[in-house]
């Protein structure tokens, strides 16, 4: 479970926080079932803590694409774990670490080929297609740009 960590040195239970709130002074005041509250500064923001995670069932995998200089593009897949369940839509969760979750397609379970934008396509290799001509696209409007 996560802990909230404050600037202070309090450790803060999530599970006891009721309500919080962003003061302009950048300090956050938690109201805690206790009764009590804490203003203090906090390390990251809280609202992520309190964000629902719910497992992903096996086989969604995320489809991730890089570029390469010299026009080379490579692809990597990483097993989707779990999904956040955020106001604006449902996000994975990848396994291992990863500096950049900006996945390019989702692999379901059925082998459908989705988008972050719901564009759906009939295989990997079709979607690829597309993908890389619309890289080279963008990539030669850059170039005539320069």
């Amino acid at each position: 479970m996560p802990i909230i960590t404050t600037k202070e040195g309090l450790n803060i239970n999530p599970a006891h926080v009721i309500q919080f709130t962003s003061l302009r002074n950048g300090k956050t005041r938690l109201l805690l079932s206790t009764g009590g509250e804490q203003i203090c500064e906090l390390y990251s923001d809280v609202a992520e803590l309190f964000i629902p995670v719910i497992p992903a069932n096996p086989g969604f995998i995320a489809v991730f694409a890089e570029r390469w200089d010299d026009g080379v593009f490579t692809y990597k897949h990483r097993s989707v774990i779990a999904w956040r369940l955020c106001p604006s839509g449902s996000y994975p969760l990848f396994e291992g670490y990863g500096d950049n979750d900006d996945y390019a397609v989702i692999i379901d379970p059925a082998g459908g080929i989705y988008d972050s934008d719901h564009n759906q396509f009939a295989s990997l290799e079709d979607w690829k297609r597309e993908y890389e001509a619309e890289q080279h696209e963008i990539a030669a409007r850059s170039a005539k740009a320069a």
